[in-house]
């Protein structure tokens, strides 16, 4: 299978708004992908996920989130730590979302007090149904943009996201 990657960026003509971007090939039909779960105190890259399924690049979209930062950033998903992957099935399945940080080598500082990057989910809005977090990252899933409205605790893993199932519109990650 030849595997291209698509660059995730927001810039000054995005705004506030997030690009997330699919990669594989064009008009390919969405593949379930399922992670094995992943001890924190392993660094997991982008690029071993998608060696470990590349079957899943066709159904995945890219963020990448840098520290004090809101939206993702332009960032080539082979760089750096997978921070977070979003679900759109409950129980770890179906087309997702991974969040990477191209600035880390060791993962997350420990604590929910700081501010490792976060973003709106574009065109997976209202589809995330379960979460898993790596190299001691949080995520924390908010039902409006720009990480306002109803939100979820700060979660390492969640199969099921209960009355936010299908809600989250932005995230942050601690």
């Amino acid at each position: 299978m030849n595997v291209s990657w698509k660059r995730c960026a927001a810039g000054a003509a995005a705004g506030a708004a997030t690009l997330l971007a699919a990669a594989g090939p064009a008009g390919a039909a969405p593949h379930e992908m399922r992670v094995e779960a992943v001890g924190s105190a392993t660094p997991v890259t982008v690029a071993e996920l998608t060696a470990a399924h590349p079957e899943s690049v066709a159904s995945t979209l890219y963020c990448a989130v840098r520290d004090n930062t809101f939206g993702c950033q332009q960032g080539t998903p082979g760089d750096g730590l997978v921070v977070g992957i979003l679900y759109y099935g409950a129980g770890f399945t179906g087309s997702q979302v991974v969040i990477f940080n191209p600035a880390y080598h060791v993962g997350c500082t420990s604590g929910t007090t700081d501010n490792e990057g976060g973003g709106n989910l574009g065109t997976a809005a209202d589809l995330v149904s379960s979460v898993r977090t790596y190299n001691h990252c949080d995520i924390k899933l908010f039902d409006g943009s720009n990480a306002t409205g109803t939100s979820t605790g700060w979660l390492d893993q969640s199969a099921d996201l209960g009355s936010m199932n299908d809600r989250a519109s932005s995230f942050k990650i601690s």
